[in-house]
């Protein structure tokens, strides 16, 4: 936006030209020594220990004028240089002027001019025909006049402000008279947004703020156009709360569904803690038909409520006592509206991705929960403590809900601990819940598990770690406490690995790999578990239910191959350029266990493959798969593929695949492709297909054409059966435009 460049041009230009010429030549007078020779240079000392210098032509002195350097002046100091044709400065008036060629340069920045004069003692300043250029945003600032009228306020009259190369600038932004004060507010006259010269976009009178720090104010505006919601329009804008905290509301306007308000809100009140929170709340038009079979494909349930919402967000915080809290926020209105409005090319997909930012993942949008945590711990060396309360909400809201919710709870634990002198290490893990639902039995649940663990080595090559553990469950159902009525279960768990190390180290000679070693790891493992009293049914969901009885036999071959890099400097570097694991189970109660006649024991599970191949940091292939012994075929897959491929101008083309399958029929494919084509075009396309029942999930197209100063794009995409299509234009300094 227009007030956005003026903001920065009033900002730069107080270090780059008007606070240090200003200065440099307060500080001519006063230590110049003069001197007839051609290109005589000396020393000009001002108040910092670095001196300046000056060279020129011609250095003289008159009595009304004052200070003349004439002549290829070059006034220097570290990365600071100025140059002119003529600089005079009288003392008496504190009057300095400039002429001829000015051009200041600041590191990267340079500021140029053909005049200018400025009164020392007020610290004030005018140049004439001013030319800016900002080399780290690529800005490029031009003005007829730059004034600077007082300590912190600047006037900029026809002001053109791009980030364009060349005369002719494929955009400019213009304004007649910009006024500003630095850390407080600014106006524009008559901002125009232009394309080639030709306004497009005028706007009479804005006010906007001038801080140098974070700015509130509107941001670029997103519209677009769907058949399930019609023109979607949404106008963001960002509030500074303080230096700790701000916001940003959206304004969004669909036009077949009505008005959605969101808000998101952001703190950090130190290195490790921070907190983010959005609510999104929509009066939806539309109400639900089960007779349209577009409704049913979102969902089969049915939804009545008009008042639409989401409340998402998550925060971490230290706290006294070595107390860390984190806490997860996730409660939507009904099991539709994710479905609807999260994806698409302007869905909350495009808000700030809270996964990413705290490490912790929501729920799938097509998930039947959505949960919510908070969870205090305090870990140190020798134990972890730790509290949390849980909702589970079932977006469907069922009536008479049986699902059992442990509410709030503790977990202790004590890590493997050495006992005395003896070669046995002691652990513990227990915890502690309260379970209620709103229809069914509530009460509360203990599980206790104390675990010994024994460490033995055979010479330097083979390992064996025995453990023993006992698993102990106890339940009060909350209408029976008066009673005493307790269900108690156990089980006792016997474990035992047997594993050595087997590496070879290969000399190799490929680009900058020098040195490969292979390291292979066989480990024989063996669990038997017996639970007690699994005949006793549970009021709610417990571990120790599901696992059962186990006997089971294990081998497992894990893989490494480690790699050698030596740079041309000498510099040493190591990278893991694969890994493959291979796991084969054995039931051995599979086989005793009595079968009906014509029924085959099948013992062996199916084996496991693990893979995961990075030879170069642009390619990761992960594939997990388990194959069936008896049927003969795969029953579980998941392998992806990323791929990216430098190309010219810092550019690059990206691959992405995914294939997932499950035996109960599951069966999808996603891929996402985006390369460069000639000319600074780019094409791309995205899909996400169900194979199991042959269609289409998602499904996109894009067209894209980058320049030096900017870039647009064409997006098409289809999503359960609705149609977005958007042009998108990006200019480089403003960010992402959206007109269609």
């Amino acid at each position: 936006m227009p007030g956005e460049f003026h903001i920065r041009i009033c900002k730069r230009l107080v270090p780059i030209f008007l606070c240090l010429c200003i200065p440099l030549l307060n500080s001519m007078y006063a230590h110049l020594s003069f001197a007839e020779e051609r290109f005589s240079q000396e020393r000009l000392k001002g108040d910092e220990e670095i001196p300046w210098q000056i060279t020129a032509k011609s250095l003289t002195y008159t009595e009304g004028e004052g200070v003349i350097a004439e002549g290829d002046v070059v006034i220097t100091k570290e990365d600071q240089t100025l140059y002119a044709q003529r600089a005079v400065y009288n003392a008496s008036t504190g009057i300095a002027e400039v002429w001829g060629d000015v051009k200041f340069q600041y590191g990267k920045d340079i500021f140029t001019g053909q005049s200018g004069v400025f009164d020392l003692s007020k610290r004030t300043g005018r140049i004439r025909n001013g030319h800016l250029f900002l080399a780290e945003n690529h800005y490029y600032i031009n003005g007829e006049v730059i004034e600077k009228t007082g300590e912190d306020s600047y006037l900029i009259k026809k002001c053109h402000v791009t980030t364009c190369d060349g005369d002719k600038p494929a955009w400019s932004i213009s304004g007649s008279e910009v006024k500003v004060t630095v850390e407080g507010y600014g106006t524009v006259k008559h901002a125009a947004f232009r394309i080639r010269g030709m306004p497009l976009l005028y706007v009479p009178y804005m006010i906007f703020p001038a801080k140098t720090k974070r700015q509130s104010g509107l941001l670029p505006p997103r519209i677009g156009r769907s058949t399930r919601n019609g023109i979607d329009t949404e106008v963001p804008f960002f509030w500074v709360i303080s230096d700790q905290a701000d916001a940003t509301f959206y304004q969004r306007y669909l036009s077949k569904r009505g008005y959605m308000q969101g808000v998101e809100f952001r703190y950090i009140a130190d290195e490790d803690s921070e907190g983010a929170f959005l609510f999104d709340i929509l009066s939806d038009k539309e109400e639900k038909d089960l007779d349209d079979p577009d409704d049913v494909e979102i969902s089969p349930f049915p939804r009545t409520n008009r008042s639409r919402s989401w409340l998402r967000g998550k925060a971490d915080q230290d706290l006294p006592l070595d107390l860390t809290a984190r806490l997860d926020v996730d409660f939507v209105s009904d099991q539709d509206y994710l479905r609807e409005f999260e994806t698409g090319l302007y869905g909350f997909e495009a808000r700030p991705d809270l996964v990413e930012q705290f490490g912790r993942p929501l729920e799938e949008r097509r998930s039947p929960f959505r949960t919510s945590t908070l969870r205090l711990s305090r870990d140190q060396d020798d134990y972890s403590l730790q509290a949390a309360g849980t909702y589970h909400q079932r977006p469907e809201d069922p009536r008479d809900d049986p699902t059992a919710q442990p509410l709030g709870g503790f977990n202790f634990i004590l890590p493997p601990k050495k006992i005395m002198n003896s070669p046995f290490f002691l652990s513990l893990n227990s915890d502690y819940d309260y379970v209620w639902r709103e229809e069914g039995q509530t009460g509360h649940r203990a599980f206790l598990t104390p675990e010994l663990k024994v460490p033995l080595w055979f010479g330097p090559y083979l390992e064996f770690e025995p453990s023993f553990r006992y698993e102990y469950n106890i339940q009060w159902i909350d209408e029976d406490i008066e009673s005493a009525d307790r269900q108690y279960k156990g089980a006792y768990d016997a474990q035992g690995a047997m594993r050595t190390n087997l590496e070879r180290i290969y000399d190799l000679d490929w680009r900058n790999a020098k040195k490969l070693k292979h390291r292979i790891r066989p480990i024989l493992s063996y669990r038997y578990r017996i639970p007690q009293d699994d005949e006793d049914e549970s009021p709610w969901f417990e571990p120790i239910d599901v696992e059962g009885r186990v006997n089971r036999l294990a081998f497992t071959l894990e893989n490494y191959l480690d790699v050698r890099l030596e740079g041309t400097k000498g510099e040493v570097n190591y990278r893991q350029w694969a890994t493959l694991s291979l796991t084969q189970g054995y039931d051995i109660d599979e086989v005793r266990e009595d079968k009906e006649p014509g029924e085959d024991r099948r013992p062996f599970e199916p084996l496991n493959v693990n893979m995961r191949v990075q030879p170069f940091a642009n390619i990761d292939f992960v594939g997990v798969v388990d194959w069936d012994h008896y049927d003969q075929e795969i029953v579980l897959a998941d392998v992806s593929l990323e791929l990216s491929l430098d190309r010219s101008g810092a550019k690059k083309d990206r691959f992405k695949l995914d294939y997932q399958f499950e035996e109960d029929g599951q069966e999808t494919l996603s891929y996402w492709f985006d390369v460069n084509l000639l000319y600074g075009f780019s094409a791309g396309t995205s899909l996400q297909r169900d194979l199991d029942i042959h269609e289409n999930i998602s499904n996109s197209y894009w067209l894209g054409y980058d320049s030096q100063c900017w870039g647009a794009k064409i997006v098409a995409e289809i999503q359960d059966d609705e149609t977005t299509v958007a042009i998108l234009f990006n200019l480089l300094g403003l960010g992402e435009i959206n007109p269609l």
